[in-house]
C-alpha cells in the first residue's frame, strides 16, 4: 500500500514537472477575436458570408482559365455585387472574368469600379492597386478609351512602380494616340526592367515608334534586339493581348521582316495588309512610304544557295533579278501571296557501277514552287493558275549549269506581286 502511494506521488510529481517543461500553447488573442468577429458578422449580416463564399468560388473558376469558367465567375460576382455592392473585390474579379473573355468595355467598367472603391479604403496595397490599374488601362485602351487609359497607366507609373508591363502598356497607348516621343520614353523605361519574355514585344513597339517618328537608325537597333529575342516573331503573331490599332500586327511584321537577315518580300505583303485593314489609321502615310520603297527595290534581295557546287549566291541573285518582273506579273492579282521558288541543278554523275563512284547524296534536278504566306487565302484553283504561269518562266532563267561531276546546288528565292 505504502509502495503504491509512493509510486502515485512520483507520477504526479513527474507530470507537474513535465507541464512546467512543456507549457500549454498560448492563445492567439487576435486570431480568436477575428474568428469571433466573423461569427458575429455572419450572424448579423448573413449576406457577407455569402459574399465571401462567392468570392472563393469565383477565384477557383478563374484559375481554370477557360471561357466557360470565366462566365461562371462573372455570374457569381454579379450575385456577390448584388449582396455587397460597396466592396471592391467582386468588381475586380468580375473585371478579370471580362478580361479573360476579351470583353473590353465591361472589363474597363468593372475594374474602374473596383479601383474607385479600393481608393476609399483606409488601407491600400500599392502593388495590388497598380496591378489593377495596369489591367484597367489595358482594357480601357482596347475599348477605345485611349485618353482614359493613358491617365490610368500614368497614375500607376507615377507611383514609382518598376513594372515593365505597366510601362509597356503606357507606351503602346501613347503610340496609338500619336504621342511618339512620350511613347518612346515609356517603352525605354519598360525595357530597363523587362524579363526575357516581355522584352521582344517592347522592342517591336519601340521599333514602330521610332519608325513613325522618322528615326530609322534607332528603329533598326530596336528591330535587331527584338529579333534577337524572338526570331519567329511569335510575340507579334500571338500576343497575350491584341495589339492596339487596326492592322497593327501587320505593321509590326512589316518592320520585323526588315531586321537582318531582311526579307523585303514579306515586309511588302504585310505593309500592304496594314493598308487594307487600317483605313483610318494616322500611320497610313508611313506605311505607303514603305510600300513605295519596297515596290521599287530590286528583288530578290537575296538568293539562298545550298549545296557544294562552286556557284556564287550573288551571281544567282542577279540572274533571278533579271527575270523577276515577268515572274512577279504572275502574282499581279495576289498581293498577299509570297511564293518560294527552288531550282535544283545537278552536274554529271559517275556511273553506278564505277569503282570510284563517290557515295554522296544529291537531290534530283528540278523545280518546286510553293506558297509561303497567303494572307488572302487564295483558293486552290488560283494557286494552280499562279504556279502554271510562273514555272515555265523560272525554267527559262539562265541559271548556271553545274559542270563538276557529282556536284549540285539549289537556288532558293521569293516572288511577290509587283
Amino acid at each position: 500500500m505504502i509502495r503504491a502511494l509512493l509510486v502515485t506521488m512520483a507520477l504526479a510529481t513527474a507530470a507537474r514537472a513535465q507541464s512546467k517543461t512543456y507549457p500549454p500553447r498560448p492563445v492567439d488573442k487576435d486570431k480568436l477575436e477575428e474568428q469571433r468577429s466573423k461569427t458575429w458578422d455572419s450572424a448579423l449580416h448573413p449576406e457577407r458570408g455569402t459574399y465571401r463564399d462567392l468570392l472563393a468560388k469565383a477565384r477557383v473558376a478563374l484559375d481554370e482559365r477557360t471561357p466557360d469558367q470565366a462566365k461562371i465567375a462573372i455570374e457569381q460576382m454579379s450575385a456577390a455585387i448584388a449582396a455587397v455592392p460597396d466592396h471592391p473585390e467582386a468588381y475586380r474579379l468580375r473585371g478579370e472574368g471580362y478580361l479573360a473573355l476579351r470583353d473590353w468595355p465591361h472589363c474597363a467598367d468593372d475594374l474602374q469600379a473596383a479601383d474607385a472603391r479600393a481608393a476609399r479604403a483606409t488601407t491600400n496595397d500599392d502593388v495590388a492597386r497598380n496591378a489593377t490599374l495596369r489591367r484597367l488601362g489595358l482594357c480601357q485602351a482596347r475599348a477605345g478609351r485611349l485618353a482614359a487609359a493613358e491617365r490610368t497607366l500614368a497614375q500607376a507609373a507615377a507611383s514609382g512602380a518598376r513594372d515593365a508591363e505597366l510601362w509597356m502598356r503606357l507606351g503602346e497607348t501613347r503610340i496609338a494616340m500619336g504621342k511618339l516621343d512620350e511613347a518612346i520614353e515609356a517603352l525605354k523605361t519598360a525595357s530597363e526592367t523587362a524579363d526575357p519574355g516581355t522584352q521582344p514585344l517592347i522592342q517591336w513597339l519601340l521599333a514602330a515608334a521610332y519608325d513613325r517618328a522618322r528615326e530609322p537608325s534607332d528603329a533598326a537597333e530596336a528591330l535587331r534586339r527584338g529579333a534577337g529575342g524572338d526570331r519567329s516573331f511569335s510575340t507579334i503573331v500571338n500576343p497575350v493581348f491584341p495589339l492596339l490599332g487596326a492592322g497593327e500586327s501587320a505593321y509590326l511584321l512589316g518592320l520585323a521582316y526588315s531586321a537582318e537577315p531582311a526579307h523585303p518580300e514579306y515586309s511588302l505583303v504585310y505593309f500592304r495588309r496594314f493598308l487594307f485593314l487600317a483605313k483610318d489609321s494616322p500611320w497610313r502615310k508611313r506605311a505607303e512610304e514603305h510600300v513605295h520603297d519596297l515596290q521599287a527595290a530590286e528583288l530578290p534581295d537575296a538568293v539562298e544557295k545550298r549545296g557544294a557546287a562552286p556557284v556564287e549566291a550573288e551571281a544567282l541573285r542577279k540572274v533571278a533579278a533579271k527575270g523577276m518582273p515577268a515572274l512577279r506579273a504572275c502574282l499581279a492579282h495576289h498581293e498577299g501571296l509570297v511564293l518560294e521558288v527552288k531550282v535544283t541543278k545537278v552536274g554529271p554523275r559517275t556511273a553506278e557501277n564505277a569503282k570510284d563512284r563517290p557515295r554522296l547524296w544529291a537531290p534530283p534536278a528540278g523545280l518546286q514552287v510553293a506558297p509561303q504566306t497567303d494572307l488572302d487565302s487564295t483558293p486552290r484553283s488560283g494557286l494552280d493558275e499562279v504556279v502554271t504561269c510562273i514555272e515555265p518562266l523560272v525554267g527559262k532563267l539562265p541559271l548556271p549549269e553545274v559542270k563538276e561531276r557529282d556536284a549540285w546546288y539549289v537556288a532558293v528565292f521569293l516572288v511577290v506581286a509587283p
